[in-house]
């Protein structure tokens, strides 16, 4: 489980606490695993905890691309930074490094 600092400012509907919420004096206000709601975080708040430790939800890779489709993606947008260079003819050695770095598998 991903865990992510935050203020109660910026706490999320339906946030989880990865971690338990103790106040100064280290007794126990919310065990780990509560789903946070407007009003526990707004006892939070009177308590003086400013910020909680949330579970992050997972960041889903991205889906593998088609090769030949992510070749012409790559093409498409070297064209697109490169487009001053290529309008004048002149061939830009870091046009192809770039390309090929942009296209290397990042595994």
């Amino acid at each position: 489980m991903q865990r992510a600092t935050t203020s109660l400012d910026a706490i999320e509907d339906a946030a989880v606490l990865a971690e338990p919420v103790c106040d100064d004096h280290g007794q126990l206000l919310l065990p780990a695993g509560t789903q946070l709601t407007d009003s526990l975080v707004a006892s939070l708040r009177k308590r003086g905890v400013q910020t909680v430790v949330v579970a992050a939800a997972p960041v889903p890779p991205e889906p593998a691309m088609d090769p030949l489709a992510r070749q012409a993606r790559v093409d498409a947008r070297m064209k697109h930074l490169f487009r001053h260079a290529l309008s004048t003819g002149h061939v830009n050695p870091l046009l192809h490094m770039v390309s090929r770095y942009r296209l290397e598998d990042p595994q």
